[in-house]
């Protein structure tokens, strides 16, 4: 309160929409009471004014205090009126508008809301309603419901809990329309007031979506089932497909080589041959098939094992040389020196897709060279990325025959198929393979010019790596001189780089004649020359050489397996040393050392040995050891039983495991060879109880399966056997498992 003397200069602003009169009094007050009121939005004052002077005395005073704290107080009370107005009318807003039927139940009995949609549901009005009649709409609404007994119970058990709250229950119509609603419930207790939230949402559409679900994984799960079921009849259809197949090729591959050890003219001898080639192929056919139902049921896995990087070209061009002498195609390789020498990975995959490459090279390629290289991509840790490339000059493949090339049972045309043959498998099971070793295969291609195949795999290595550098710089080599004479540039090049390699300085030459002449201008320690050279031969450079040299220059020819001319047995001797082709390094390294040495020795090897004469045929019969044959296939018998006697061995025959059993009761035995698949009792089964009877004191046991899965080999290492051996075999094979299980028997 401020007499009218004392009042604050910002109090004499001007007064707009007021009476004239009033704002007057306002300019020129007698005595002016003023009321602060701060409770309000950007608060203000109330303010008493006096014409005439007026008395403030203190019960007046204390009155106008009085006044002021109920103003504002009446202040506060709109304040909260209108705030609690905005959040009512906000509240309802959300409340009508959300998709969900909403309904409030005062546990006081006295009160209770729903919005609209709830509502429409029970068909009341929107809004506080009696909570009688809510509570009758909602149990009528209940008693609708087609899982009512199911609802019922949940109820009973959800009034039983001291914290009234449910959610996800479902409540399912079926009349007069399909729908469900997903209730839920929720204790809300607040100082003044406690009750229950309920909500009453629609999933019908969810719902149906969640049976249609659920009713498609049933669907599924029976059809997982029906799949499973004829994944495991197809697993063992294939196994005794491959059994039914491998038993009869078995007999006619083993009974070929047999007839080939026999003396026969050259017409009848010709005659094997074909069966043998023919029944080669049909072989590889049954291998495909089934390699490509392997990998399409899954059941193909990989192994890890240690192996030689070079192994993998070598081993696929000594299989491969015979077809590429007849087309007369150089087989060359070059690893680069970077790759690691020893690698861990599936050896027999790998060779396979190689064997496949190169395989396809040689039928479309009717003359020139294969060159297979692999190099490194990338190294991290003790993994490596390796590409392989098998480059040949065959026929080429169109552009829009390209993606041909990776389908099954498919190849670039049917003239093709026809022409060369084939199941158009091979590409197909090679993708596949190089899929499983994280790697990608791809072709680039030239018609008439040629084609090249390469993929990557990843492998890893050892701790210990050993790059591809056979004893790089030897000290025989280093500094020496050689003449490298060969009509494929190529060949020559690789030559050239192994030499270089080793410390050699290394000339070449694509003929006889520049090579001869210039050796008038420089001094060689060693000649290296091809068999087989357009005008001049190998056979004519070292007879000129000889002629003119003498022996003061060893020569050192390049001639594929087996094919020195027959009628040249005199120039032999011309030769210090012949090589094989295709060249294998680590062999052209020692010739090379052992020639250009102080001692100059090197062992000329024998290419004349009969093509299937086995390599580990023992040198002394030891008629000490007992072997008994179980098989149940006569053919199969006469086949094991004569390539036993072959070597100079007897051997007893029984049909199936009871039999082995009855024979080892008579007699021992040192090895069996037993076949997996027997009538009455199979192999499986005599070999635990053969290890069960005899325990330690058991003889050795081969077994013999025509299956050509892994779980065929892993059930035999199961059940106990030593080893095995896959139909059909050949005899090298036989002899060498024969002779390494011989020499452990004391």
């Amino acid at each position: 309160i401020f007499q009218h003397d004392k009042l604050p200069q910002y109090f004499n602003a001007p007064f707009e929409g007021i009476d004239p009169a009033l704002i007057a009094l306002f300019n020129s007050p007698a005595s002016l009471a003023v009321f602060p009121v701060d409770q309000m939005d950007g608060g203000g004052y109330v303010m008493l004014v006096w014409q005439n002077n007026f008395d403030f005395t203190d019960d007046f005073t204390e009155f106008a205090l009085a006044c002021q704290a109920k103003i504002n107080e009446t202040a506060r009370l709109s304040t909260t009126y209108y705030t609690l107005e905005e959040l009512k009318v906000r509240f309802n807003a959300i409340l009508q508008t959300v998709p969900q039927s909403i309904v409030f139940i005062d546990n006081s009995g006295r009160n209770s809301w729903l919005n609209a949609r709830a509502a429409s549901l029970f068909n009341l009005k929107s809004g506080n309603v009696q909570p009688s009649a809510l509570s009758e709409a909602m149990q009528k609404l209940r008693n609708r419901a087609s899982n009512r007994n199911e609802i019922d119970k949940k109820a009973e058990e959800l009034f039983r809990l001291k914290k009234k709250k449910a959610d996800n229950w479902h409540w399912i119509f079926n009349e007069p329309d399909f729908f469900v609603l997903n209730v839920s419930c929720t204790p809300t207790v607040s100082k003044h007031v406690s009750g229950i939230l309920w909500i009453f949402e629609d999933i019908t559409s969810q719902h149906l979506f969640e049976e249609e679900l659920k009713n498609l994984n049933e669907q599924l799960k029976e059809k997982s089932k029906l799949a499973d079921a004829q994944n495991k009849a197809k697993s063992e259809f294939l196994a005794n497909m491959s059994h039914e197949i491998r038993t009869p090729m078995n007999g006619v591959m083993g009974m070929t080589s047999l007839l080939r050890t026999t003396r026969l003219d050259e017409e009848q001898f010709d005659f094997v041959e074909s069966i043998r080639v023919s029944a080669d192929s049909l072989l590889e056919i049954i291998n495909e098939i089934l390699d490509f139902s392997k990998i399409e049921s899954g059941k193909l896995e990989l192994e890890e094992h240690p192996f030689f990087i070079n192994k993998i070209i070598e081993e696929t061009y000594d299989l491969l040389t015979p077809r590429a002498y007849e087309k007369d195609i150089d087989l060359l390789y070059f690893i680069e020196p970077e790759v690691p020498m020893e690698m861990i990975g599936d050896m027999t995959r790998l060779r396979q897709i190689v064997v496949n490459l190169v395989s396809n090279a040689i039928k479309f390629t009717p003359s020139g060279e294969i060159l297979t290289t692999i190099k490194l991509l990338s190294k991290k840790d003790n993994n490596y990325e390796l590409q392989f490339s098998i480059k040949d000059t065959g026929i080429g493949i169109p552009q829009d025959k390209m993606h041909k090339l990776f389908n099954s049972f498919s190849q670039v045309d049917s003239s093709t198929t026809r022409k060369y043959g084939g199941t158009g498998l091979g590409l197909v099971i090679s993708a596949r393979l190089v899929e499983k070793m994280h790697g990608r295969i791809w072709v680039d291609s030239v018609v008439n010019k040629g084609t090249t195949f390469s993929f990557t795999i990843g492998l890893n290595a050892g701790n210990q790596i050993k790059e591809f550098r056979p004893l790089p710089v030897q000290k025989e080599l280093a500094g020496k001189s050689a003449l490298l004479i060969d009509d494929n540039l190529t060949n020559l090049r690789i030559l050239k780089g192994h030499c270089e390699l080793w410390g050699m300085h290394a000339d070449i030459f694509t003929n006889g004649p520049d090579g001869i002449a210039a050796m008038k201008q420089n001094q060689y320690d060693v000649v290296i020359t091809d068999m087989r050279m357009p005008g001049m031969t190998g056979i004519d450079v070292a007879r000129h050489i000889n002629k003119k040299y003498g022996k003061k220059i060893p020569v050192l020819l390049f001639c594929s397996t087996g094919h020195f001319p027959s009628g040249h047995k005199k120039d032999r001797e011309l030769f210090t040393a012949i090589l094989d082709k295709p060249l294998k390094q680590l062999y052209f390294l020692k010739v090379l050392t052992d020639t250009l040495s102080q001692s100059g020795t090197v062992v000329k090897k024998n290419n004349t040995d009969k093509p299937d004469q086995p390599q580990n045929v023992p040198l002394i019969n030891d008629h000490q050891i007992r072997v008994l044959i179980a098989e149940d296939n006569l053919i199969s018998q006469k086949i094991i039983a004569k390539a036993l006697k072959n070597i100079g061995y007897n051997c007893d025959v029984v049909s199936n495991g009871l039999e082995v059993l009855l024979s080892l009761q008579r007699q021992a035995y040192d090895i069996i060879f037993m076949d997996v698949q027997m009538p009455e009792m199979d192999g499986l089964q005599a070999t635990r109880k053969i290890i069960e009877t005899y325990s330690d004191k058991r003889p050795v046991i081969i077994a013999m399966t025509a299956g050509a899965y892994e779980q065929d080999m892993q059930d035999c290492r199961d059940a106990g056997m030593d080893d095995y051996i896959t139909k059909p075999f050949d005899f090298d094979s036989f002899y060498t498992k024969f002779n390494f299980w011989k020499a452990k028997i004391k």
